[in-house]
């Protein structure tokens, strides 16, 4: 049997010129959610042109995470999408937090932003952001885009809503139209010929998978199956992996006490841009971001807005500013 004849074709060079890609892509830049959380986990916050998962129990700060990325895009010229479905959004709280809004003569907020809360379903969110890339694509939309979703988990698919899915249809319709659709539109921005930078944040509910024999651990799990997680270039954790896991710090005066503070972990479960990050970061959340957890940050805090607390305990008498007893849930 005759033997292949080979062909002169320029050596290992001139095959590499034929098959490989030569595709170039930008320098990694960041969103800055600020220096403590940076010190929390190593990283500064979302990464540009992919898709970031704010992962972790109730109120253990990943909608302040959010918010202090969006108020970052501000400051860098590009334009917040805010995609709200878990109808607990507060304006209020979102100023604090530095994002530019104010109200308009009829009572809107309004600002260098897109904001929208009208969805129902899963494929309106997806159908939404394809929407807005095709207007940037069509010069409409002349901004860099960082898309924020919270929360993935707290809507269902058309067919679920209709009363005829359930959670597998959830995931499939995720699978379909994020890990399949929305994420290369979003990471093919990362090509240093595209014109624009998009990105997109989505905090996540969880679920907790528990161990298979009587020495495991619990094993935080992502709603909506695994596209999102597949997708994700970070995965940001917030809390334990089994529950929130935080500390309430509080304020008492005249016998009335409220929470102002709250000490939770910021941590990397996935890291697909550097493979670096903290697990062990601890910071404390409070009403304008977050400050470092160490005495003194905590004391200057206390000191810097003793009088903001001050106003809102109404009444007579000196304000106690101080941490509770309660004991921090480990895992």
């Amino acid at each position: 049997m005759a033997g292949i004849k080979k062909k002169d074709n320029g050596g290992i060079g001139g095959i590499k010129d034929k098959f490989s890609t030569k595709t170039k892509y930008k320098e990694t830049n960041y969103y800055n959610c600020g220096e403590a959380f940076h010190n929390a986990c190593g990283l500064p916050g979302p990464v540009m042109g992919g898709i970031n998962m704010f992962l972790g129990h109730s109120n253990s700060s990943k909608t302040t995470s959010m918010i202090l990325a969006a108020a970052d895009a501000q400051k860098k010229g590009h334009l917040p999408v805010f995609i709200i479905t878990e109808k607990k959004w507060s304006w209020d709280h979102a100023v604090e937090l530095g994002l530019q809004a104010t109200k308009n003569e009829n009572g809107e907020w309004d600002g260098d932003f897109i904001f929208n809360d009208s969805f129902d379903y899963i494929e309106q969110v997806t159908d939404f952001i394809n929407e807005v890339l095709d207007a940037q694509e069509k010069g409409d939309v002349p901004y860099n885009l960082l898309f924020l979703w919270d929360s993935v988990g707290s809507i269902p698919c058309k067919m679920t809503f209709d009363g005829k899915g359930g959670k597998q249809h959830n995931a499939s319709t995720l699978a379909d139209k994020i890990g399949m659709g929305v994420h290369s539109r979003i990471t093919k921005s990362k090509k240093e010929d595209y014109p624009y930078y998009n990105t997109m944040v989505v905090v996540n509910q969880p679920w907790v998978e528990l161990p298979d024999n009587p020495f495991g651990q619990p094993t935080i799990k992502a709603k909506g199956g695994e596209a999102l997680w597949l997708a994700s270039s970070l995965v940001f954790l917030f809390g334990n992996q089994k529950n929130a896991g935080i500390n309430h710090i509080t304020a008492t005066k005249n016998g009335r006490t409220v929470s102002y503070a709250i000490r939770t972990k910021i941590s990397i479960l996935k890291n697909h841009v550097n493979g670096l990050g903290y697990k062990d970061g601890k910071v404390i959340a409070v009403h304008n971001g977050y400050i470092q957890d160490t005495k003194e940050d905590l004391e200057k805090y206390k000191k810097d807005y003793s009088q903001y607390w001050n106003a809102i305990l109404s009444g007579d008498g000196d304000i106690k500013l101080e941490e509770s007893e309660e004991v921090e849930i480990t895992e």
